[in-house]
């Protein structure tokens, strides 16, 4: 990541450890969409350092790697079905997303059905309709402009197979009438299953920036954010928000997108991730 290549060459110019260079280093990193706390932490907890990169490196590991997760920690033998719901922004990726995670768990042995919840987009429910019919899952859409919690209602409590992956609309986390539609949602499932939904996820645009940050914070409020999922994670990305939000919420992150396939959800790397930053 490019962010990455800028600190090492602010790095390389603190040998000396002048106090303008590790201003320089908390610039860059605020730059980066750590944040201003974060920043300011972080460049602290390095102004003793006697190897600057390696330290850096180890900071970051200690936010993010206890965080990394897979989708087998957390399905369990509740009754059938397990109930995930997907929610974020406008373009953030969900629905792409559902084909990923249905794929995944198609492919250890569930069953798996989807609800096309997103009801007023035409073009959302065709596209989970060609994702189901290529990984022979049952689909619950509604054949008209519906209520998406009165929808979501009739999957759960029609389902019967281990895993239930419901779609959401993306909504803007500042829209008040749009995430009480959400909020909605959450409250008829609770209806049908009481555990229900047995896992929220958020999915979140890499190259959002600052912006991720509020969009957790606002989502989280309907209901508890069980992971994140990390879409268009490529060199557009500064990466710095990724961190920031581990440190902040500490929510485990479940997987990255790296593409359009059903096949394109990777579990989060930290290696990777960081790679730049040692080569």
């Amino acid at each position: 990541m490019i962010f990455f290549k800028k600190l090492k060459s602010v790095i390389n110019k603190i040998g000396n450890k002048k106090k303008k260079d590790f201003c320089e280093l908390e610039d860059i990193l605020i730059e980066s969409d750590f944040g201003v706390n974060l920043a300011s932490k972080i460049s602290s907890a390095l102004k003793d350092s006697n190897n600057i990169l390696k330290d850096l490196k180890e900071e970051l590991e200690n936010i993010l790697s206890p965080l990394i997760k897979d989708f087998a920690f957390a399905v369990n033998n509740s009754r059938k079905p397990f109930v995930i719901v997907l929610c974020g922004v406008n373009g953030s990726g969900k629905t792409t997303t559902v084909a990923k995670i249905a794929k995944l768990f198609k492919g250890i042995g569930y069953t798996v059905d989807i609800a096309a919840c997103d009801t007023f987009r035409v073009a959302a429910t065709e596209q989970l309709e060609i994702w189901a019919k290529r990984l022979d899952c049952k689909i619950f859409k509604a054949e008209s402009q519906r209520e998406p919690a009165s929808l979501a209602f009739e999957a759960v409590q029609s389902s019967v197979s281990d895993i239930l992956i419901i779609d959401t609309a993306g909504r803007l986390h500042n829209n008040l009438n749009l995430m009480n539609e959400l909020s909605k949602i959450y409250r008829v499932l609770k209806k049908v299953k009481e555990s229900a939904p047995d896992m929220s996820i958020l999915v979140i645009d890499a190259t959002a920036g600052q912006n991720v940050v509020e969009q957790v914070r606002e989502f989280q409020k309907l209901n508890e954010i069980s992971g994140i999922i990390i879409s268009k994670m490529d060199g557009g990305a500064k990466g710095g928000t990724i961190v920031r939000i581990s440190d902040e919420f500490k929510i485990p992150i479940l997987g990255v997108g790296t593409g359009e396939s059903e096949f394109d959800l990777e579990k989060f790397s930290v290696d990777k991730f960081l790679k730049d930053l040692m080569e």
